[in-house]
């Protein structure tokens, strides 16, 4: 299953950087034989007996146990689904992923929808196959965050969107806004990429285990052990865009990177849950590349990329790319903002998964929520409900991820500085691997060794509490914003 698993990602990897575009064809029938094989094995009989006879057995070592018990209950789901309906959806995800990509160039949603209007029905069945006690939504965000539920999601969102919208509004209202003059012009994209490269190299990706290349939507993707593969995305003016899309996908490969190679071959590579994965990234991307620290180490390193920068303060560098403002693309959102792009994308996906909505009315719905949530309208598709790849994917219940990704990070933030009390001074010298080597011991060698409620409460000694994130966000740009 590991080696057909290294296999499917190659090939999707393949797919969003180098295949020629009449590539799909061919490239999807090959996709849907091996995502058949691969579920072959997942359901067959001779698995759910070893599982049978394994599971509970206390002689397993806590790596071996943790294996058995992920793989007892995608047996169990994954031997509810039809072995054709697999094959079916793979060759279905490689068009959906084509049609997305062309639709979101010419930004016209209507190439997307009649593959994306499948993509949905899909989930529907799955939801139904899985099984659920409340709403159909709860049996496809057991794949990505084991235990969340819609229910779950409302008790987390509502006091957050209490919090963030006035918070927001206060800022806008009351404070002083960052001049971002020192990071705005127009940067070579060739360039941006060089800066990119030693932006990953300085945080510990090693690149003699990975690659960097270019796609329309940033990705990080593990082929197999000492094989993980970061994407990434310029726009020639906005600077900041690639430099973030790089750490933040770079956050994603030291996870996997720091990960020992027995996890792989126990199919325990993929993490706590996807969002702790995600944690992984937002602490890299921003706790500490939007930090004050960071700015002081890395200004001179900008400088030699871009020598318009030698004259520019860490400070101002600072406060220019902690901006807070509405926008329309969900991955240049600042952390004020951001959690309120990806209530709107849960909240859409349950309607549609629950038959509420219907995707015909998914960019009228899009528009809807982003005035009603951000105060903004998008102009065209592209800036709107074509934005993210993740529907072409099929990976519906996956943006909650992102949400507790900055909760999880934030909460495991307050523990490193506990025990790092001399962290920024560290950082501003160079020493950022400090950071890195806490991350190292603390959560990339468990893998998926432990459940994610488990592992907070190792690490930080109690379970997920949002008012870290909170707490953060407002004494951090109270104090950018000049607020009292």
């Amino acid at each position: 299953m590991s080696v057909i698993s290294s296999a499917l990602s190659l090939l999707g990897w393949d797919q969003q950087t180098h295949m020629p575009p009449r590539g799909i064809v061919a490239r999807s029938q090959v996709s849907g034989r091996l995502t058949k094989n691969m579920f072959e094995l997942s359901v067959a009989p001779e698995l759910g007996e070893y599982l049978e006879a394994l599971e509970g057995d206390r002689s397993l070592s806590i790596e071996e146990q943790a294996s058995v018990r992920d793989l007892g209950k995608q047996y169990r789901r994954r031997k509810a689904i039809p072995s054709e309906l697999i094959e079916e959806v793979a060759v279905a995800r490689s068009q959906a992923q084509a049609a997305w990509a062309q639709a979101r160039e010419k930004s016209d949603f209507s190439i997307f929808q009649p593959l994306l209007t499948k993509m949905v029905d899909y989930a529907r069945r799955f939801a139904d196959y899985f099984g659920y006690e409340e709403h159909p939504y709860d049996g496809l965000l057991e794949d990505y965050e084991p235990g969340l539920t819609v229910a779950k999601l409302k008790t987390i969102n509502e006091p957050l969107r209490e919090q963030l919208v006035p918070f927001m509004k206060r800022l806008a209202t009351e404070g002083t806004a960052p001049d971002t003059t020192p990071i705005e012009g127009s940067f070579d994209i060739d360039t941006q990429r060089r800066m990119a490269r030693r932006a990953l190299e300085i945080v510990g990706y090693d690149f003699e285990s990975g690659t960097l290349d270019d796609v329309p939507h940033p990705f990080t993707t593990t082929i197999g052990f000492n094989d993980v593969r970061v994407t990434n995305r310029y726009l020639e003016n906005h600077l900041t865009s690639g430099l973030y899309g790089g750490l933040h996908e770079g956050g994603h490969a030291l996870y996997n990177q720091g990960m020992p190679e027995s996890l792989y071959h126990l199919l325990l590579n993929g993490g706590a849950s996807n969002g702790i994965h995600e944690s992984q990234s937002r602490m890299v991307e921003n706790q500490l590349g939007r930090s004050l620290p960071f700015w002081k180490y890395f200004q001179p390193i900008l400088a030699g990329f871009f020598p318009q920068f030698s004259d520019v303060t860490p400070e101002a560098l600072y406060r220019a790319v902690n901006v807070v403002e509405p926008s329309f693309i969900r991955v240049e959102a600042d952390e004020v903002s951001y959690n309120l792009h990806i209530m709107l994308r849960a909240e859409l996906e349950a309607g549609l998964i629950a038959g509420e909505i219907q995707v015909a009315d998914l960019p009228r719905r899009w528009n809807e929520a982003m005035e009603q949530y951000l105060g903004i309208t998008p102009p065209n598709d592209a800036l709107g409900v074509l934005q993210d790849v993740h529907w072409s994917m099929g990976y519906f219940g996956y943006f909650p991820s992102y949400m507790l990704g900055n909760l999880y990070a934030s909460q495991m933030a307050v523990k490193i500085r506990q025990d790092l009390p001399d962290l920024d001074e560290r950082i501003a010298s160079g020493d950022i691997l400090v950071l890195i080597d806490w991350m190292r011991m603390n959560v990339h060698q468990f893998g998926g060794i432990y459940q994610p409620d488990e592992l907070m409460n190792k690490i930080t000694g109690a379970s997920l509490d949002s008012a870290h994130f909170v707490r953060y966000v407002q004494e951090k740009y109270s104090d950018i914003y000049g607020l009292s």
